[in-house]
């Protein structure tokens, strides 16, 4: 035998000592999630919609978190207090953080941010319902105190659990310059490394976590706004996680033991906004005349049966300071009603049916995305067809996400297809953002004094009877000035691999720091 040579019973061991060690080596993972639509801008003082407040709150950490249940529980803050006269809240803070960059978090990290978002010059679109703090203290290096000029019975709510509540680094904000509101940097599980416009975000798991070490290694959350192509992409492999998929593929995939359909009740309202500042909808009568010739439960059981419930007020249902039926003014679907009230403001037969005021036709746009929420795009083409009973011409305008939401919240359009998802039923979260004058989701214009008066008082008031005589009214003003057509809570639901293990489906946020694939 030559001497150069391996056994090969020797040769066989080593070939499955390499294989043993290559294959022990621990797995990557690394989780595809379907987002809604593309993330746009991640400075937190702007971000005011649901795909990119959904990737920021895996950056990001606020002082306080919402917790899975629905309670809110400690983050960044380890512990608070609120004085006797309870105006001023004191929150101990954690030690030992550090920011993505390194950088330290501490006290005057947090006083920084806060003085950011109340300064007019910075444009934070939360600057309005930040100006209850009066002023902002840091006691030392971990312990800060906020002032309010009155107490706020929802100061947690209204503030620190808004997306302007997430804390960045300030070292990025005074190096990035103009390109902080995309490189985002914060304490949170995960740490930004990617972003392709329109194909994915890229994060990675943040070592030095002050949390429980997130288990995946990388999430990609790719922008996936076509339900089918949502549905293929979970079946073939393409993703792990998708948010929405047909009522038909829904039942199907329940029935398929490689896929899990998670559903909720939830606290997601969509509507139809129309734009006081422009005609028709300056004439209230118009406004109300469109609620009476709408049947909106008709619709909704057509078009999102099982997947929403209908609605008529702005507040979701699963709110606890919703007002019983009754208390507050509604609209029958009446198409006689509707009528009367067109006639009233002056509106008379025209060609093809279309009613007109001299020679102007009773037309207008409705701003409509597609695939951002549920049938969006179909439910505002079917109350197209139905308003042109009444002698009203609608046109629907489909939009790019991004290009819908600059139009929008330019106030460049008369009616608009709109939702607001929030992760609590506190009333101030939907009434102040989109009916309070000035409101930061408040596009159409909206503004009545007592109605301002009513939800001020809404916030101070420390009585839970109280809280829901005043948002009773508020329910009642709102909708007896017809700003929106009510349409219905949309379920929150999620559609996974049944390799994906640690996922908990909650109506109040996500937390992917537990996913496993198997």
């Amino acid at each position: 035998m030559n001497g150069s040579r391996v056994p090969v019973a020797l040769a066989l061991a080593l070939v499955l000592l390499f294989v043993g060690v290559a294959t022990s080596a621990p797995v990557k993972q690394e989780i595809v999630i379907g987002n809604e639509a593309d993330v746009t801008i991640f400075d937190p003082i702007r971000i005011q919609e649901a795909p990119t407040s959904f990737v920021a709150d895996m950056i990001y950490d606020p002082l306080v978190r919402r917790t899975l249940d629905g309670k809110i529980g400690p983050a960044l803050a380890e512990s608070w207090k609120t004085s006797p006269d309870r105006r001023t809240w004191t929150f101990n803070l954690r030690k030992g953080v550090k920011f993505h960059d390194d950088s330290e978090f501490d006290a005057s990290v947090v006083e920084w941010h806060f003085r950011r978002a109340l300064d007019p010059r910075e444009g934070s679109v939360f600057r309005r319902q930040f100006m209850v703090i009066e002023r902002i203290t840091v006691l030392d290096r971990h312990t800060i105190a906020f002032t309010l000029t009155e107490p706020n019975v929802s100061f947690l709510e209204f503030v620190l659990l808004t997306n302007g509540g997430y804390i960045p680094s300030r070292k990025a904000y005074e190096t990035l310059g103009e390109e902080f509101p995309f490189k985002p940097i914060g304490t949170g599980p995960f740490r930004w490394a990617q972003w392709v416009q329109g194909q994915r975000v890229v994060l990675e798991r943040n070592p030095t976590y002050w949390g429980a070490p997130p288990k995946p290694d990388r999430l990609i959350i790719r922008p996936i706004t076509d339900v089918n192509t949502g549905i293929i992409e979970l079946e073939t492999g393409g993703v792990h996680f998708i948010m929405r998929g047909s009522r038909e593929d829904l039942d199907r995939l329940a029935k398929d033991k490689r896929f899990v359909v998670h559903r909720v009740p939830t606290y997601r309202v969509r509507f139809i906004s129309m734009n006081v500042a422009r005609p028709p909808f300056d004439d209230i009568r118009v406004r109300q005349a469109v609620n009476h010739a709408l049947n909106v439960p008709e619709i909704m059981k057509a078009l999102t049966s099982g997947m929403a419930i209908p609605v008529d007020t702005i507040l979701p249902v699963e709110s606890p300071f919703h007002p019983a039926r009754g208390t507050y003014t509604t609209y029958d679907a009446s198409p006689q009603k509707a009528r009367a009230l067109l006639a009233e403001s002056g509106w008379r037969p025209g060609p093809g049916g279309i009613l007109q005021k001299g020679e102007q036709p009773l037309r207008f746009v409705m701003h409509s995305p597609n695939g951002r929420y549920y049938m969006d795009k179909e439910i505002s083409e079917v109350i197209c067809n139905r308003l042109r009973a009444v002698g009203i011409e609608c046109r629907v305008k489909v939009m790019e996400w991004a290009a819908f939401l600059a139009e929008v919240r330019a106030g460049k359009f008369e009616a608009s297809f709109l939702g607001w998802n929030q992760s609590s039923g506190e009333p101030s979260l939907f009434f102040d953002p989109l009916v309070a004058t000035g409101g930061r989701g408040n596009y159409g214009g909206f503004s009545d004094a007592v109605l301002d008066g009513v939800l001020r008082e809404g916030l101070i008031a420390f009585s839970e009877g109280r809280r829901k005589l005043l948002y009773s009214r508020a329910t009642d003003i709102v909708n007896k000035n017809a700003w929106y057509v009510p349409l219905n809570n949309e379920f929150k639901v999620t559609v996974t691999t049944s390799r994906l293990e640690g996922y908990v489906h909650s109506a109040s946020r996500n937390d992917f720091t537990t996913l496993w694939l198997k």
